[in-house]
């Protein structure tokens, strides 16, 4: 589900435009210099173990060799639309993300719905074998919701991450296709006054190499 039926064509962050009636931030990670992908929220600053982040190939690389229950995530909480000079926070935001794991065991790729830093989010991810991912995060409580295969989750393959709000749930999509719906109060009560649990952000839990080729960022509708 890419948000208006984006062309494929290159496009940068500051390119993007309303498109099919959604104000669209897009970074595909090709061009410019790697310490502005994405307004500059992508971190890049060293390792961090046992986590190493680096761009290569047009792509946003996040590698982990060591701990297979580790988790790593990059919060995106401000956006500049096209549309306007203002920031704006990510907290009625949605996000798309075309990612690909290469996981050795447990492990997986995807978007967060919430916030990273704030441990409050829920985590879809993919695996390499063509699996999908619910983790919650809710304090320091890290929990496995579901997973479970899919047809529509391509094995071994890049794949199209994205979500929607329908009313106090979250409905995640892989590649167009609806996976599962699940109840998230937290998103839709921060969304409605501003609370500042509502963001977006990037993230991969396991062993392997998980890589992120394109970043989509959208006004809720």
């Amino acid at each position: 589900m890419v948000f208006g039926g984006i062309s494929s064509a290159a496009m940068s962050q500051e390119q993007a435009g309303a498109i099919g009636g959604r104000t669209v931030v897009a970074e595909d990670f090709e061009s410019g210099d790697p310490s502005l992908m994405l307004g500059g929220q992508i971190d890049l600053d060293g390792e961090t173990p046992p986590w190493f982040v680096h761009v290569a190939d047009g792509k946003v690389v996040m590698e982990n060799r060591l701990d297979p229950r580790s988790l790593h995530f990059n919060d995106i909480a401000w956006v500049k639309y096209p549309d306007s000079e203002v920031l704006a926070s990510t907290e009625d935001a949605v996000i798309s993300a075309t990612v690909e794991a290469k996981n050795t065991g447990s492990g997986g790729v995807g978007i967060l719905v919430g916030s990273g830093k704030a441990g409050a989010y829920l985590m879809f991810s993919v695996d390499g074998q063509g699996q999908y991912h619910i983790l919650r995060k809710d304090g320091r409580n890290l929990r496995p919701l579901r997973s479970a295969k899919h047809t529509a989750i391509r094995a071994g393959a890049a794949n199209q991450l994205t979500f929607e709000l329908r009313g106090a749930n979250v409905v995640f999509f892989a590649n167009g296709v609806e996976i599962i719906k699940i109840p998230y109060e937290n998103r839709a009560a921060n969304v409605a006054r501003g609370g500042g649990q509502g963001g977006v952000g990037l993230a991969a839990f396991g062993i392997g190499t998980f890589s992120f080729d394109r970043v989509e960022i959208a006004r809720a509708n």
